[in-house]
C-alpha cells in the first residue's frame, strides 16, 4: 500500500512480527541452512507437530500445527531440526530490549512479536525512519527480517504487519483505512475462527471491507456483539494508549510436550506431568507470582485432547505441591488410552505474598526453588531437572 507522509503520529503504533522467528533463528545460527527448507519441531519425526516453517518450505505447503509425518510428504527434501526453546528466547529478549531504541512504550505480545508506540515523535517521517532503522539493525546484529505495519490502532497495525510476509513494511494512513481493507481477506482478520469464517463466506463476505460495510443489525443478529467489535476495532482512529501498553500480569503460565512415542504407562505419564510442572513453577517463581489455579490437558494417539482445571484453596508456588496436584488431575482425568502430548499451566495468578513467604519459613521441608533458580541463572535453563526425568528421557 503506499505511504503518505501526513497526520500526527501521536496516533499510529506499530507492530512489529519476526518472519518464521524460530526457523530463521536456527538459519541465522548456522550458515550450512540458509537458503534451505527448515521445519523446526519436537522430538521424534512420527510425533512431531512443525512449530515453525522457514519461506523455503512454507512455499511447498507446509504449516504451522501440522504434523512432522504430514511435512515430509509436502517436502521431502526438509531439513528437521529440534526445538531449542533457550537460543530463541535469547535472541527475543535481546531483540525486545532492542526496541526500546525506538519507543520508550513496548508491549510484547509473544516471544516474536511486538506492539510499538509512536506517540512520542514530532511526526509520520521521523517514525518511519527509526522503524526502517530497527530492522536494519536486526539484519546486520541477527541476520533476521521482520514485518512492520503502521497504523491509527494495534488491529489494524497487525494486519499491516501480515500483509505483505516476509520482510514487510507496511503504513496504513489515517483516512485509507476502507481502501487497504479492500485488499484484506476477512480470514486474514485476527478473533475471525475458521467457524466464523466458514458463516460469513456463506453470506458472501471474503474480504475485510465487506465486514465494515455490513448493516450492523445484520451483523449482530447473526453473529453477536463479537463481530460488531470486532468491525468498530478496525475502524477506531483512538485506543486507550495508557490502557494498551500499561504492564499487566500473564494470564497463565505453562508448558507442554509432544511425546516421540506413545505411552500407556500411568507412572510414566505422571512423571512426563511433574517434569512440566517443575518447569511452570520454576518459571512462575522467576517472575514472582503464585496461583490459584492448575490446569491440565492429553492429547491421545487419535488427536483426541481431553482438559482439566481446578481453583484452589490454598496459593500454588513449590514443586512438591504441584506434583500433588498433578496426581490427583492425573488420577480424574486420565482414561487409560496411549498419550501422545500432555501439557500443564498455572491460572489466577497474583503475585507471591509476604504471607506465603511467612508460612514457608514455618515449614519444616525447606523452599528449594530459589536455590535451583541460581543454578539454572548460572548454568542456564534446564541444567537442574528431576532425577525421575532420567528415566524418560527418550521420550
Amino acid at each position: 500500500m503506499p505511504s503518505q507522509e501526513g497526520g500526527s503520529t501521536l496516533d499510529y503504533v506499530a507492530h512489529i512480527d519476526m518472519d518464521a522467528f524460530f526457523a530463521s533463528v536456527e538459519q541465522a545460527s548456522n550458515p550450512q541452512l540458509k537458503g534451505k527448507a527448515i521445519i523446526v519441531t519436537g522430538r521424534g519425526l512420527r510425533h512431531s507437530v512443525v512449530t515453525t516453517a522457514s519461506y523455503e518450505a512454507k512455499k511447498k505447503g507446509v504449516r504451522s500445527g501440522m504434523s512432522g509425518y504430514e511435512a515430509s510428504k509436502f517436502c521431502p527434501d526438509a531439513i528437521f531440526v529440534e526445538v531449542d526453546a533457550k537460543k530463541y528466547e535469547y535472541v527475543s529478549r535481546k531483540i525486545m530490549k532492542l526496541l526500546y531504541s525506538v519507543s520508550p512504550k513496548i508491549l510484547v505480545a509473544s516471544i516474536d512479536e511486538a506492539y510499538i508506540d509512536l506517540s512520542h515523535f514530532e511526526n509520520l517521517k521521523e517514525a518511519l525512519f527509526h522503524l526502517k532503522n530497527l530492522k536494519l539493525k536486526l539484519m546486520r546484529e541477527y541476520g533476521l527480517t521482520a514485518s512492520i505495519g503502521i497504523a491509527s490502532n494495534p488491529m489494524l497495525a497487525k494486519i499491516g504487519s501480515d500483509f505483505k510476509k516476509p520482510n514487510g513494511f507496511v503504513v496504513i494512513c489515517q483516512g485509507s483505512e476502507r481502501e487497504f481493507l479492500k485488499h484484506v481477506n476477512i480470514k486474514d482478520i485476527p478473533g475471525v475462527g475458521p467457524h466464523t469464517l466458514i458463516k460469513l463466506s456463506s453470506y458472501g463476505y471474503k474480504k475485510a471491507i465487506d465486514l465494515i460495510e455490513a448493516d450492523d443489525f445484520f451483523l449482530y443478529s447473526n453473529f453477536g456483539n463479537a463481530l460488531l467489535g470486532l468491525k468498530k476495532a478496525l475502524l477506531t482512529n483512538s485506543f486507550s494508549r495508557t490502557e494498551f501498553f500499561k504492564k499487566s500480569f500473564p494470564k497463565s503460565i505453562g508448558h507442554s510436550m509432544t511425546l516421540s512415542r506413545d505411552i500407556d504407562d500411568g507412572e510414566l505419564i505422571n512423571r512426563v506431568a511433574c517434569f512440566l510442572g517443575v518447569r511452570v513453577i520454576y518459571r512462575m517463581r522467576r517472575k514472582g507470582f503464585e496461583a490459584e489455579g492448575v490446569s491440565l490437558f492429553l492429547k491421545y494417539s487419535d488427536f483426541r485432547v481431553v482438559r482439566t482445571s481446578r481453583k484452589l484453596n490454598f496459593p500454588l508456588s513449590d514443586t512438591q505441591r504441584m506434583n500433588q496436584v498433578l496426581y490427583w488431575l492425573i488420577e480424574e482425568l486420565w482414561g487409560g488410552e496411549p498419550v501422545r502430548a500432555l501439557g500443564v499451566s498455572c491460572n489466577r495468578l497474583k503475585p507471591s505474598s509476604s504471607l506465603s513467604k511467612q508460612l514457608s519459613l514455618l515449614d519444616t521441608k525447606k523452599d528449594l526453588v530459589p536455590i535451583s533458580l541460581k543454578i539454572e541463572e548460572a548454568f542456564g535453563e534446564y541444567s537442574l531437572f528431576p532425577a525421575s526425568i532420567l528415566a524418560i528421557s527418550g521420550l
